[in-house]
């Protein structure tokens, strides 16, 4: 199996999924799973509510989406970027590599999740 039909393969198991979020929006069905750790303990992650924004994006509801989950729906667009900058370089080289990421870039990621965490647990989870 080529880089290339993995790439296609995992693209459209991400497009089934997305179909299934629309068509069945957590709101509304509760085989979706719940967050360990809020489950558990009680204090919103920064993953908290992430299903439920992406379910709000595919309905294209913007401001709910961001009431859900806004680091969620920031980060979005640059995940796609990568995904389809990595799609590209699979198409034009025989030997395909994951587009590499700076260390500072995922430094960032961490400290911003660390920070929104906190920050959506002092406002009660309205972040």
């Amino acid at each position: 199996m080529t880089a290339l039909t993995k790439l296609r393969a995992v693209a459209f198991a991400s497009l089934v999924a997305a179909a299934v979020l629309y068509r069945f929006p957590p709101e509304q069905y509760h085989f979706y799973p719940q967050c360990p750790i809020f489950k558990y303990l009680h204090v919103y992650c920064p993953g908290c509510g992430a299903t439920r924004a992406v379910a709000a994006l595919l309905h294209l509801n913007i401001a709910e989406a961001l009431h859900y989950n806004a680091l969620v729906v920031s980060i979005i667009p640059v995940v796609l970027v990568y995904f389809a900058a990595a799609y590209w370089k699979a198409t034009r080289d025989e030997v395909f590599t994951w587009p590499p990421v700076p260390a500072v870039a995922l430094a960032a990621l961490v400290a911003v999740s660390l920070a929104f965490g906190a920050a959506r647990n002092f406002l009660g989870g309205s972040l």
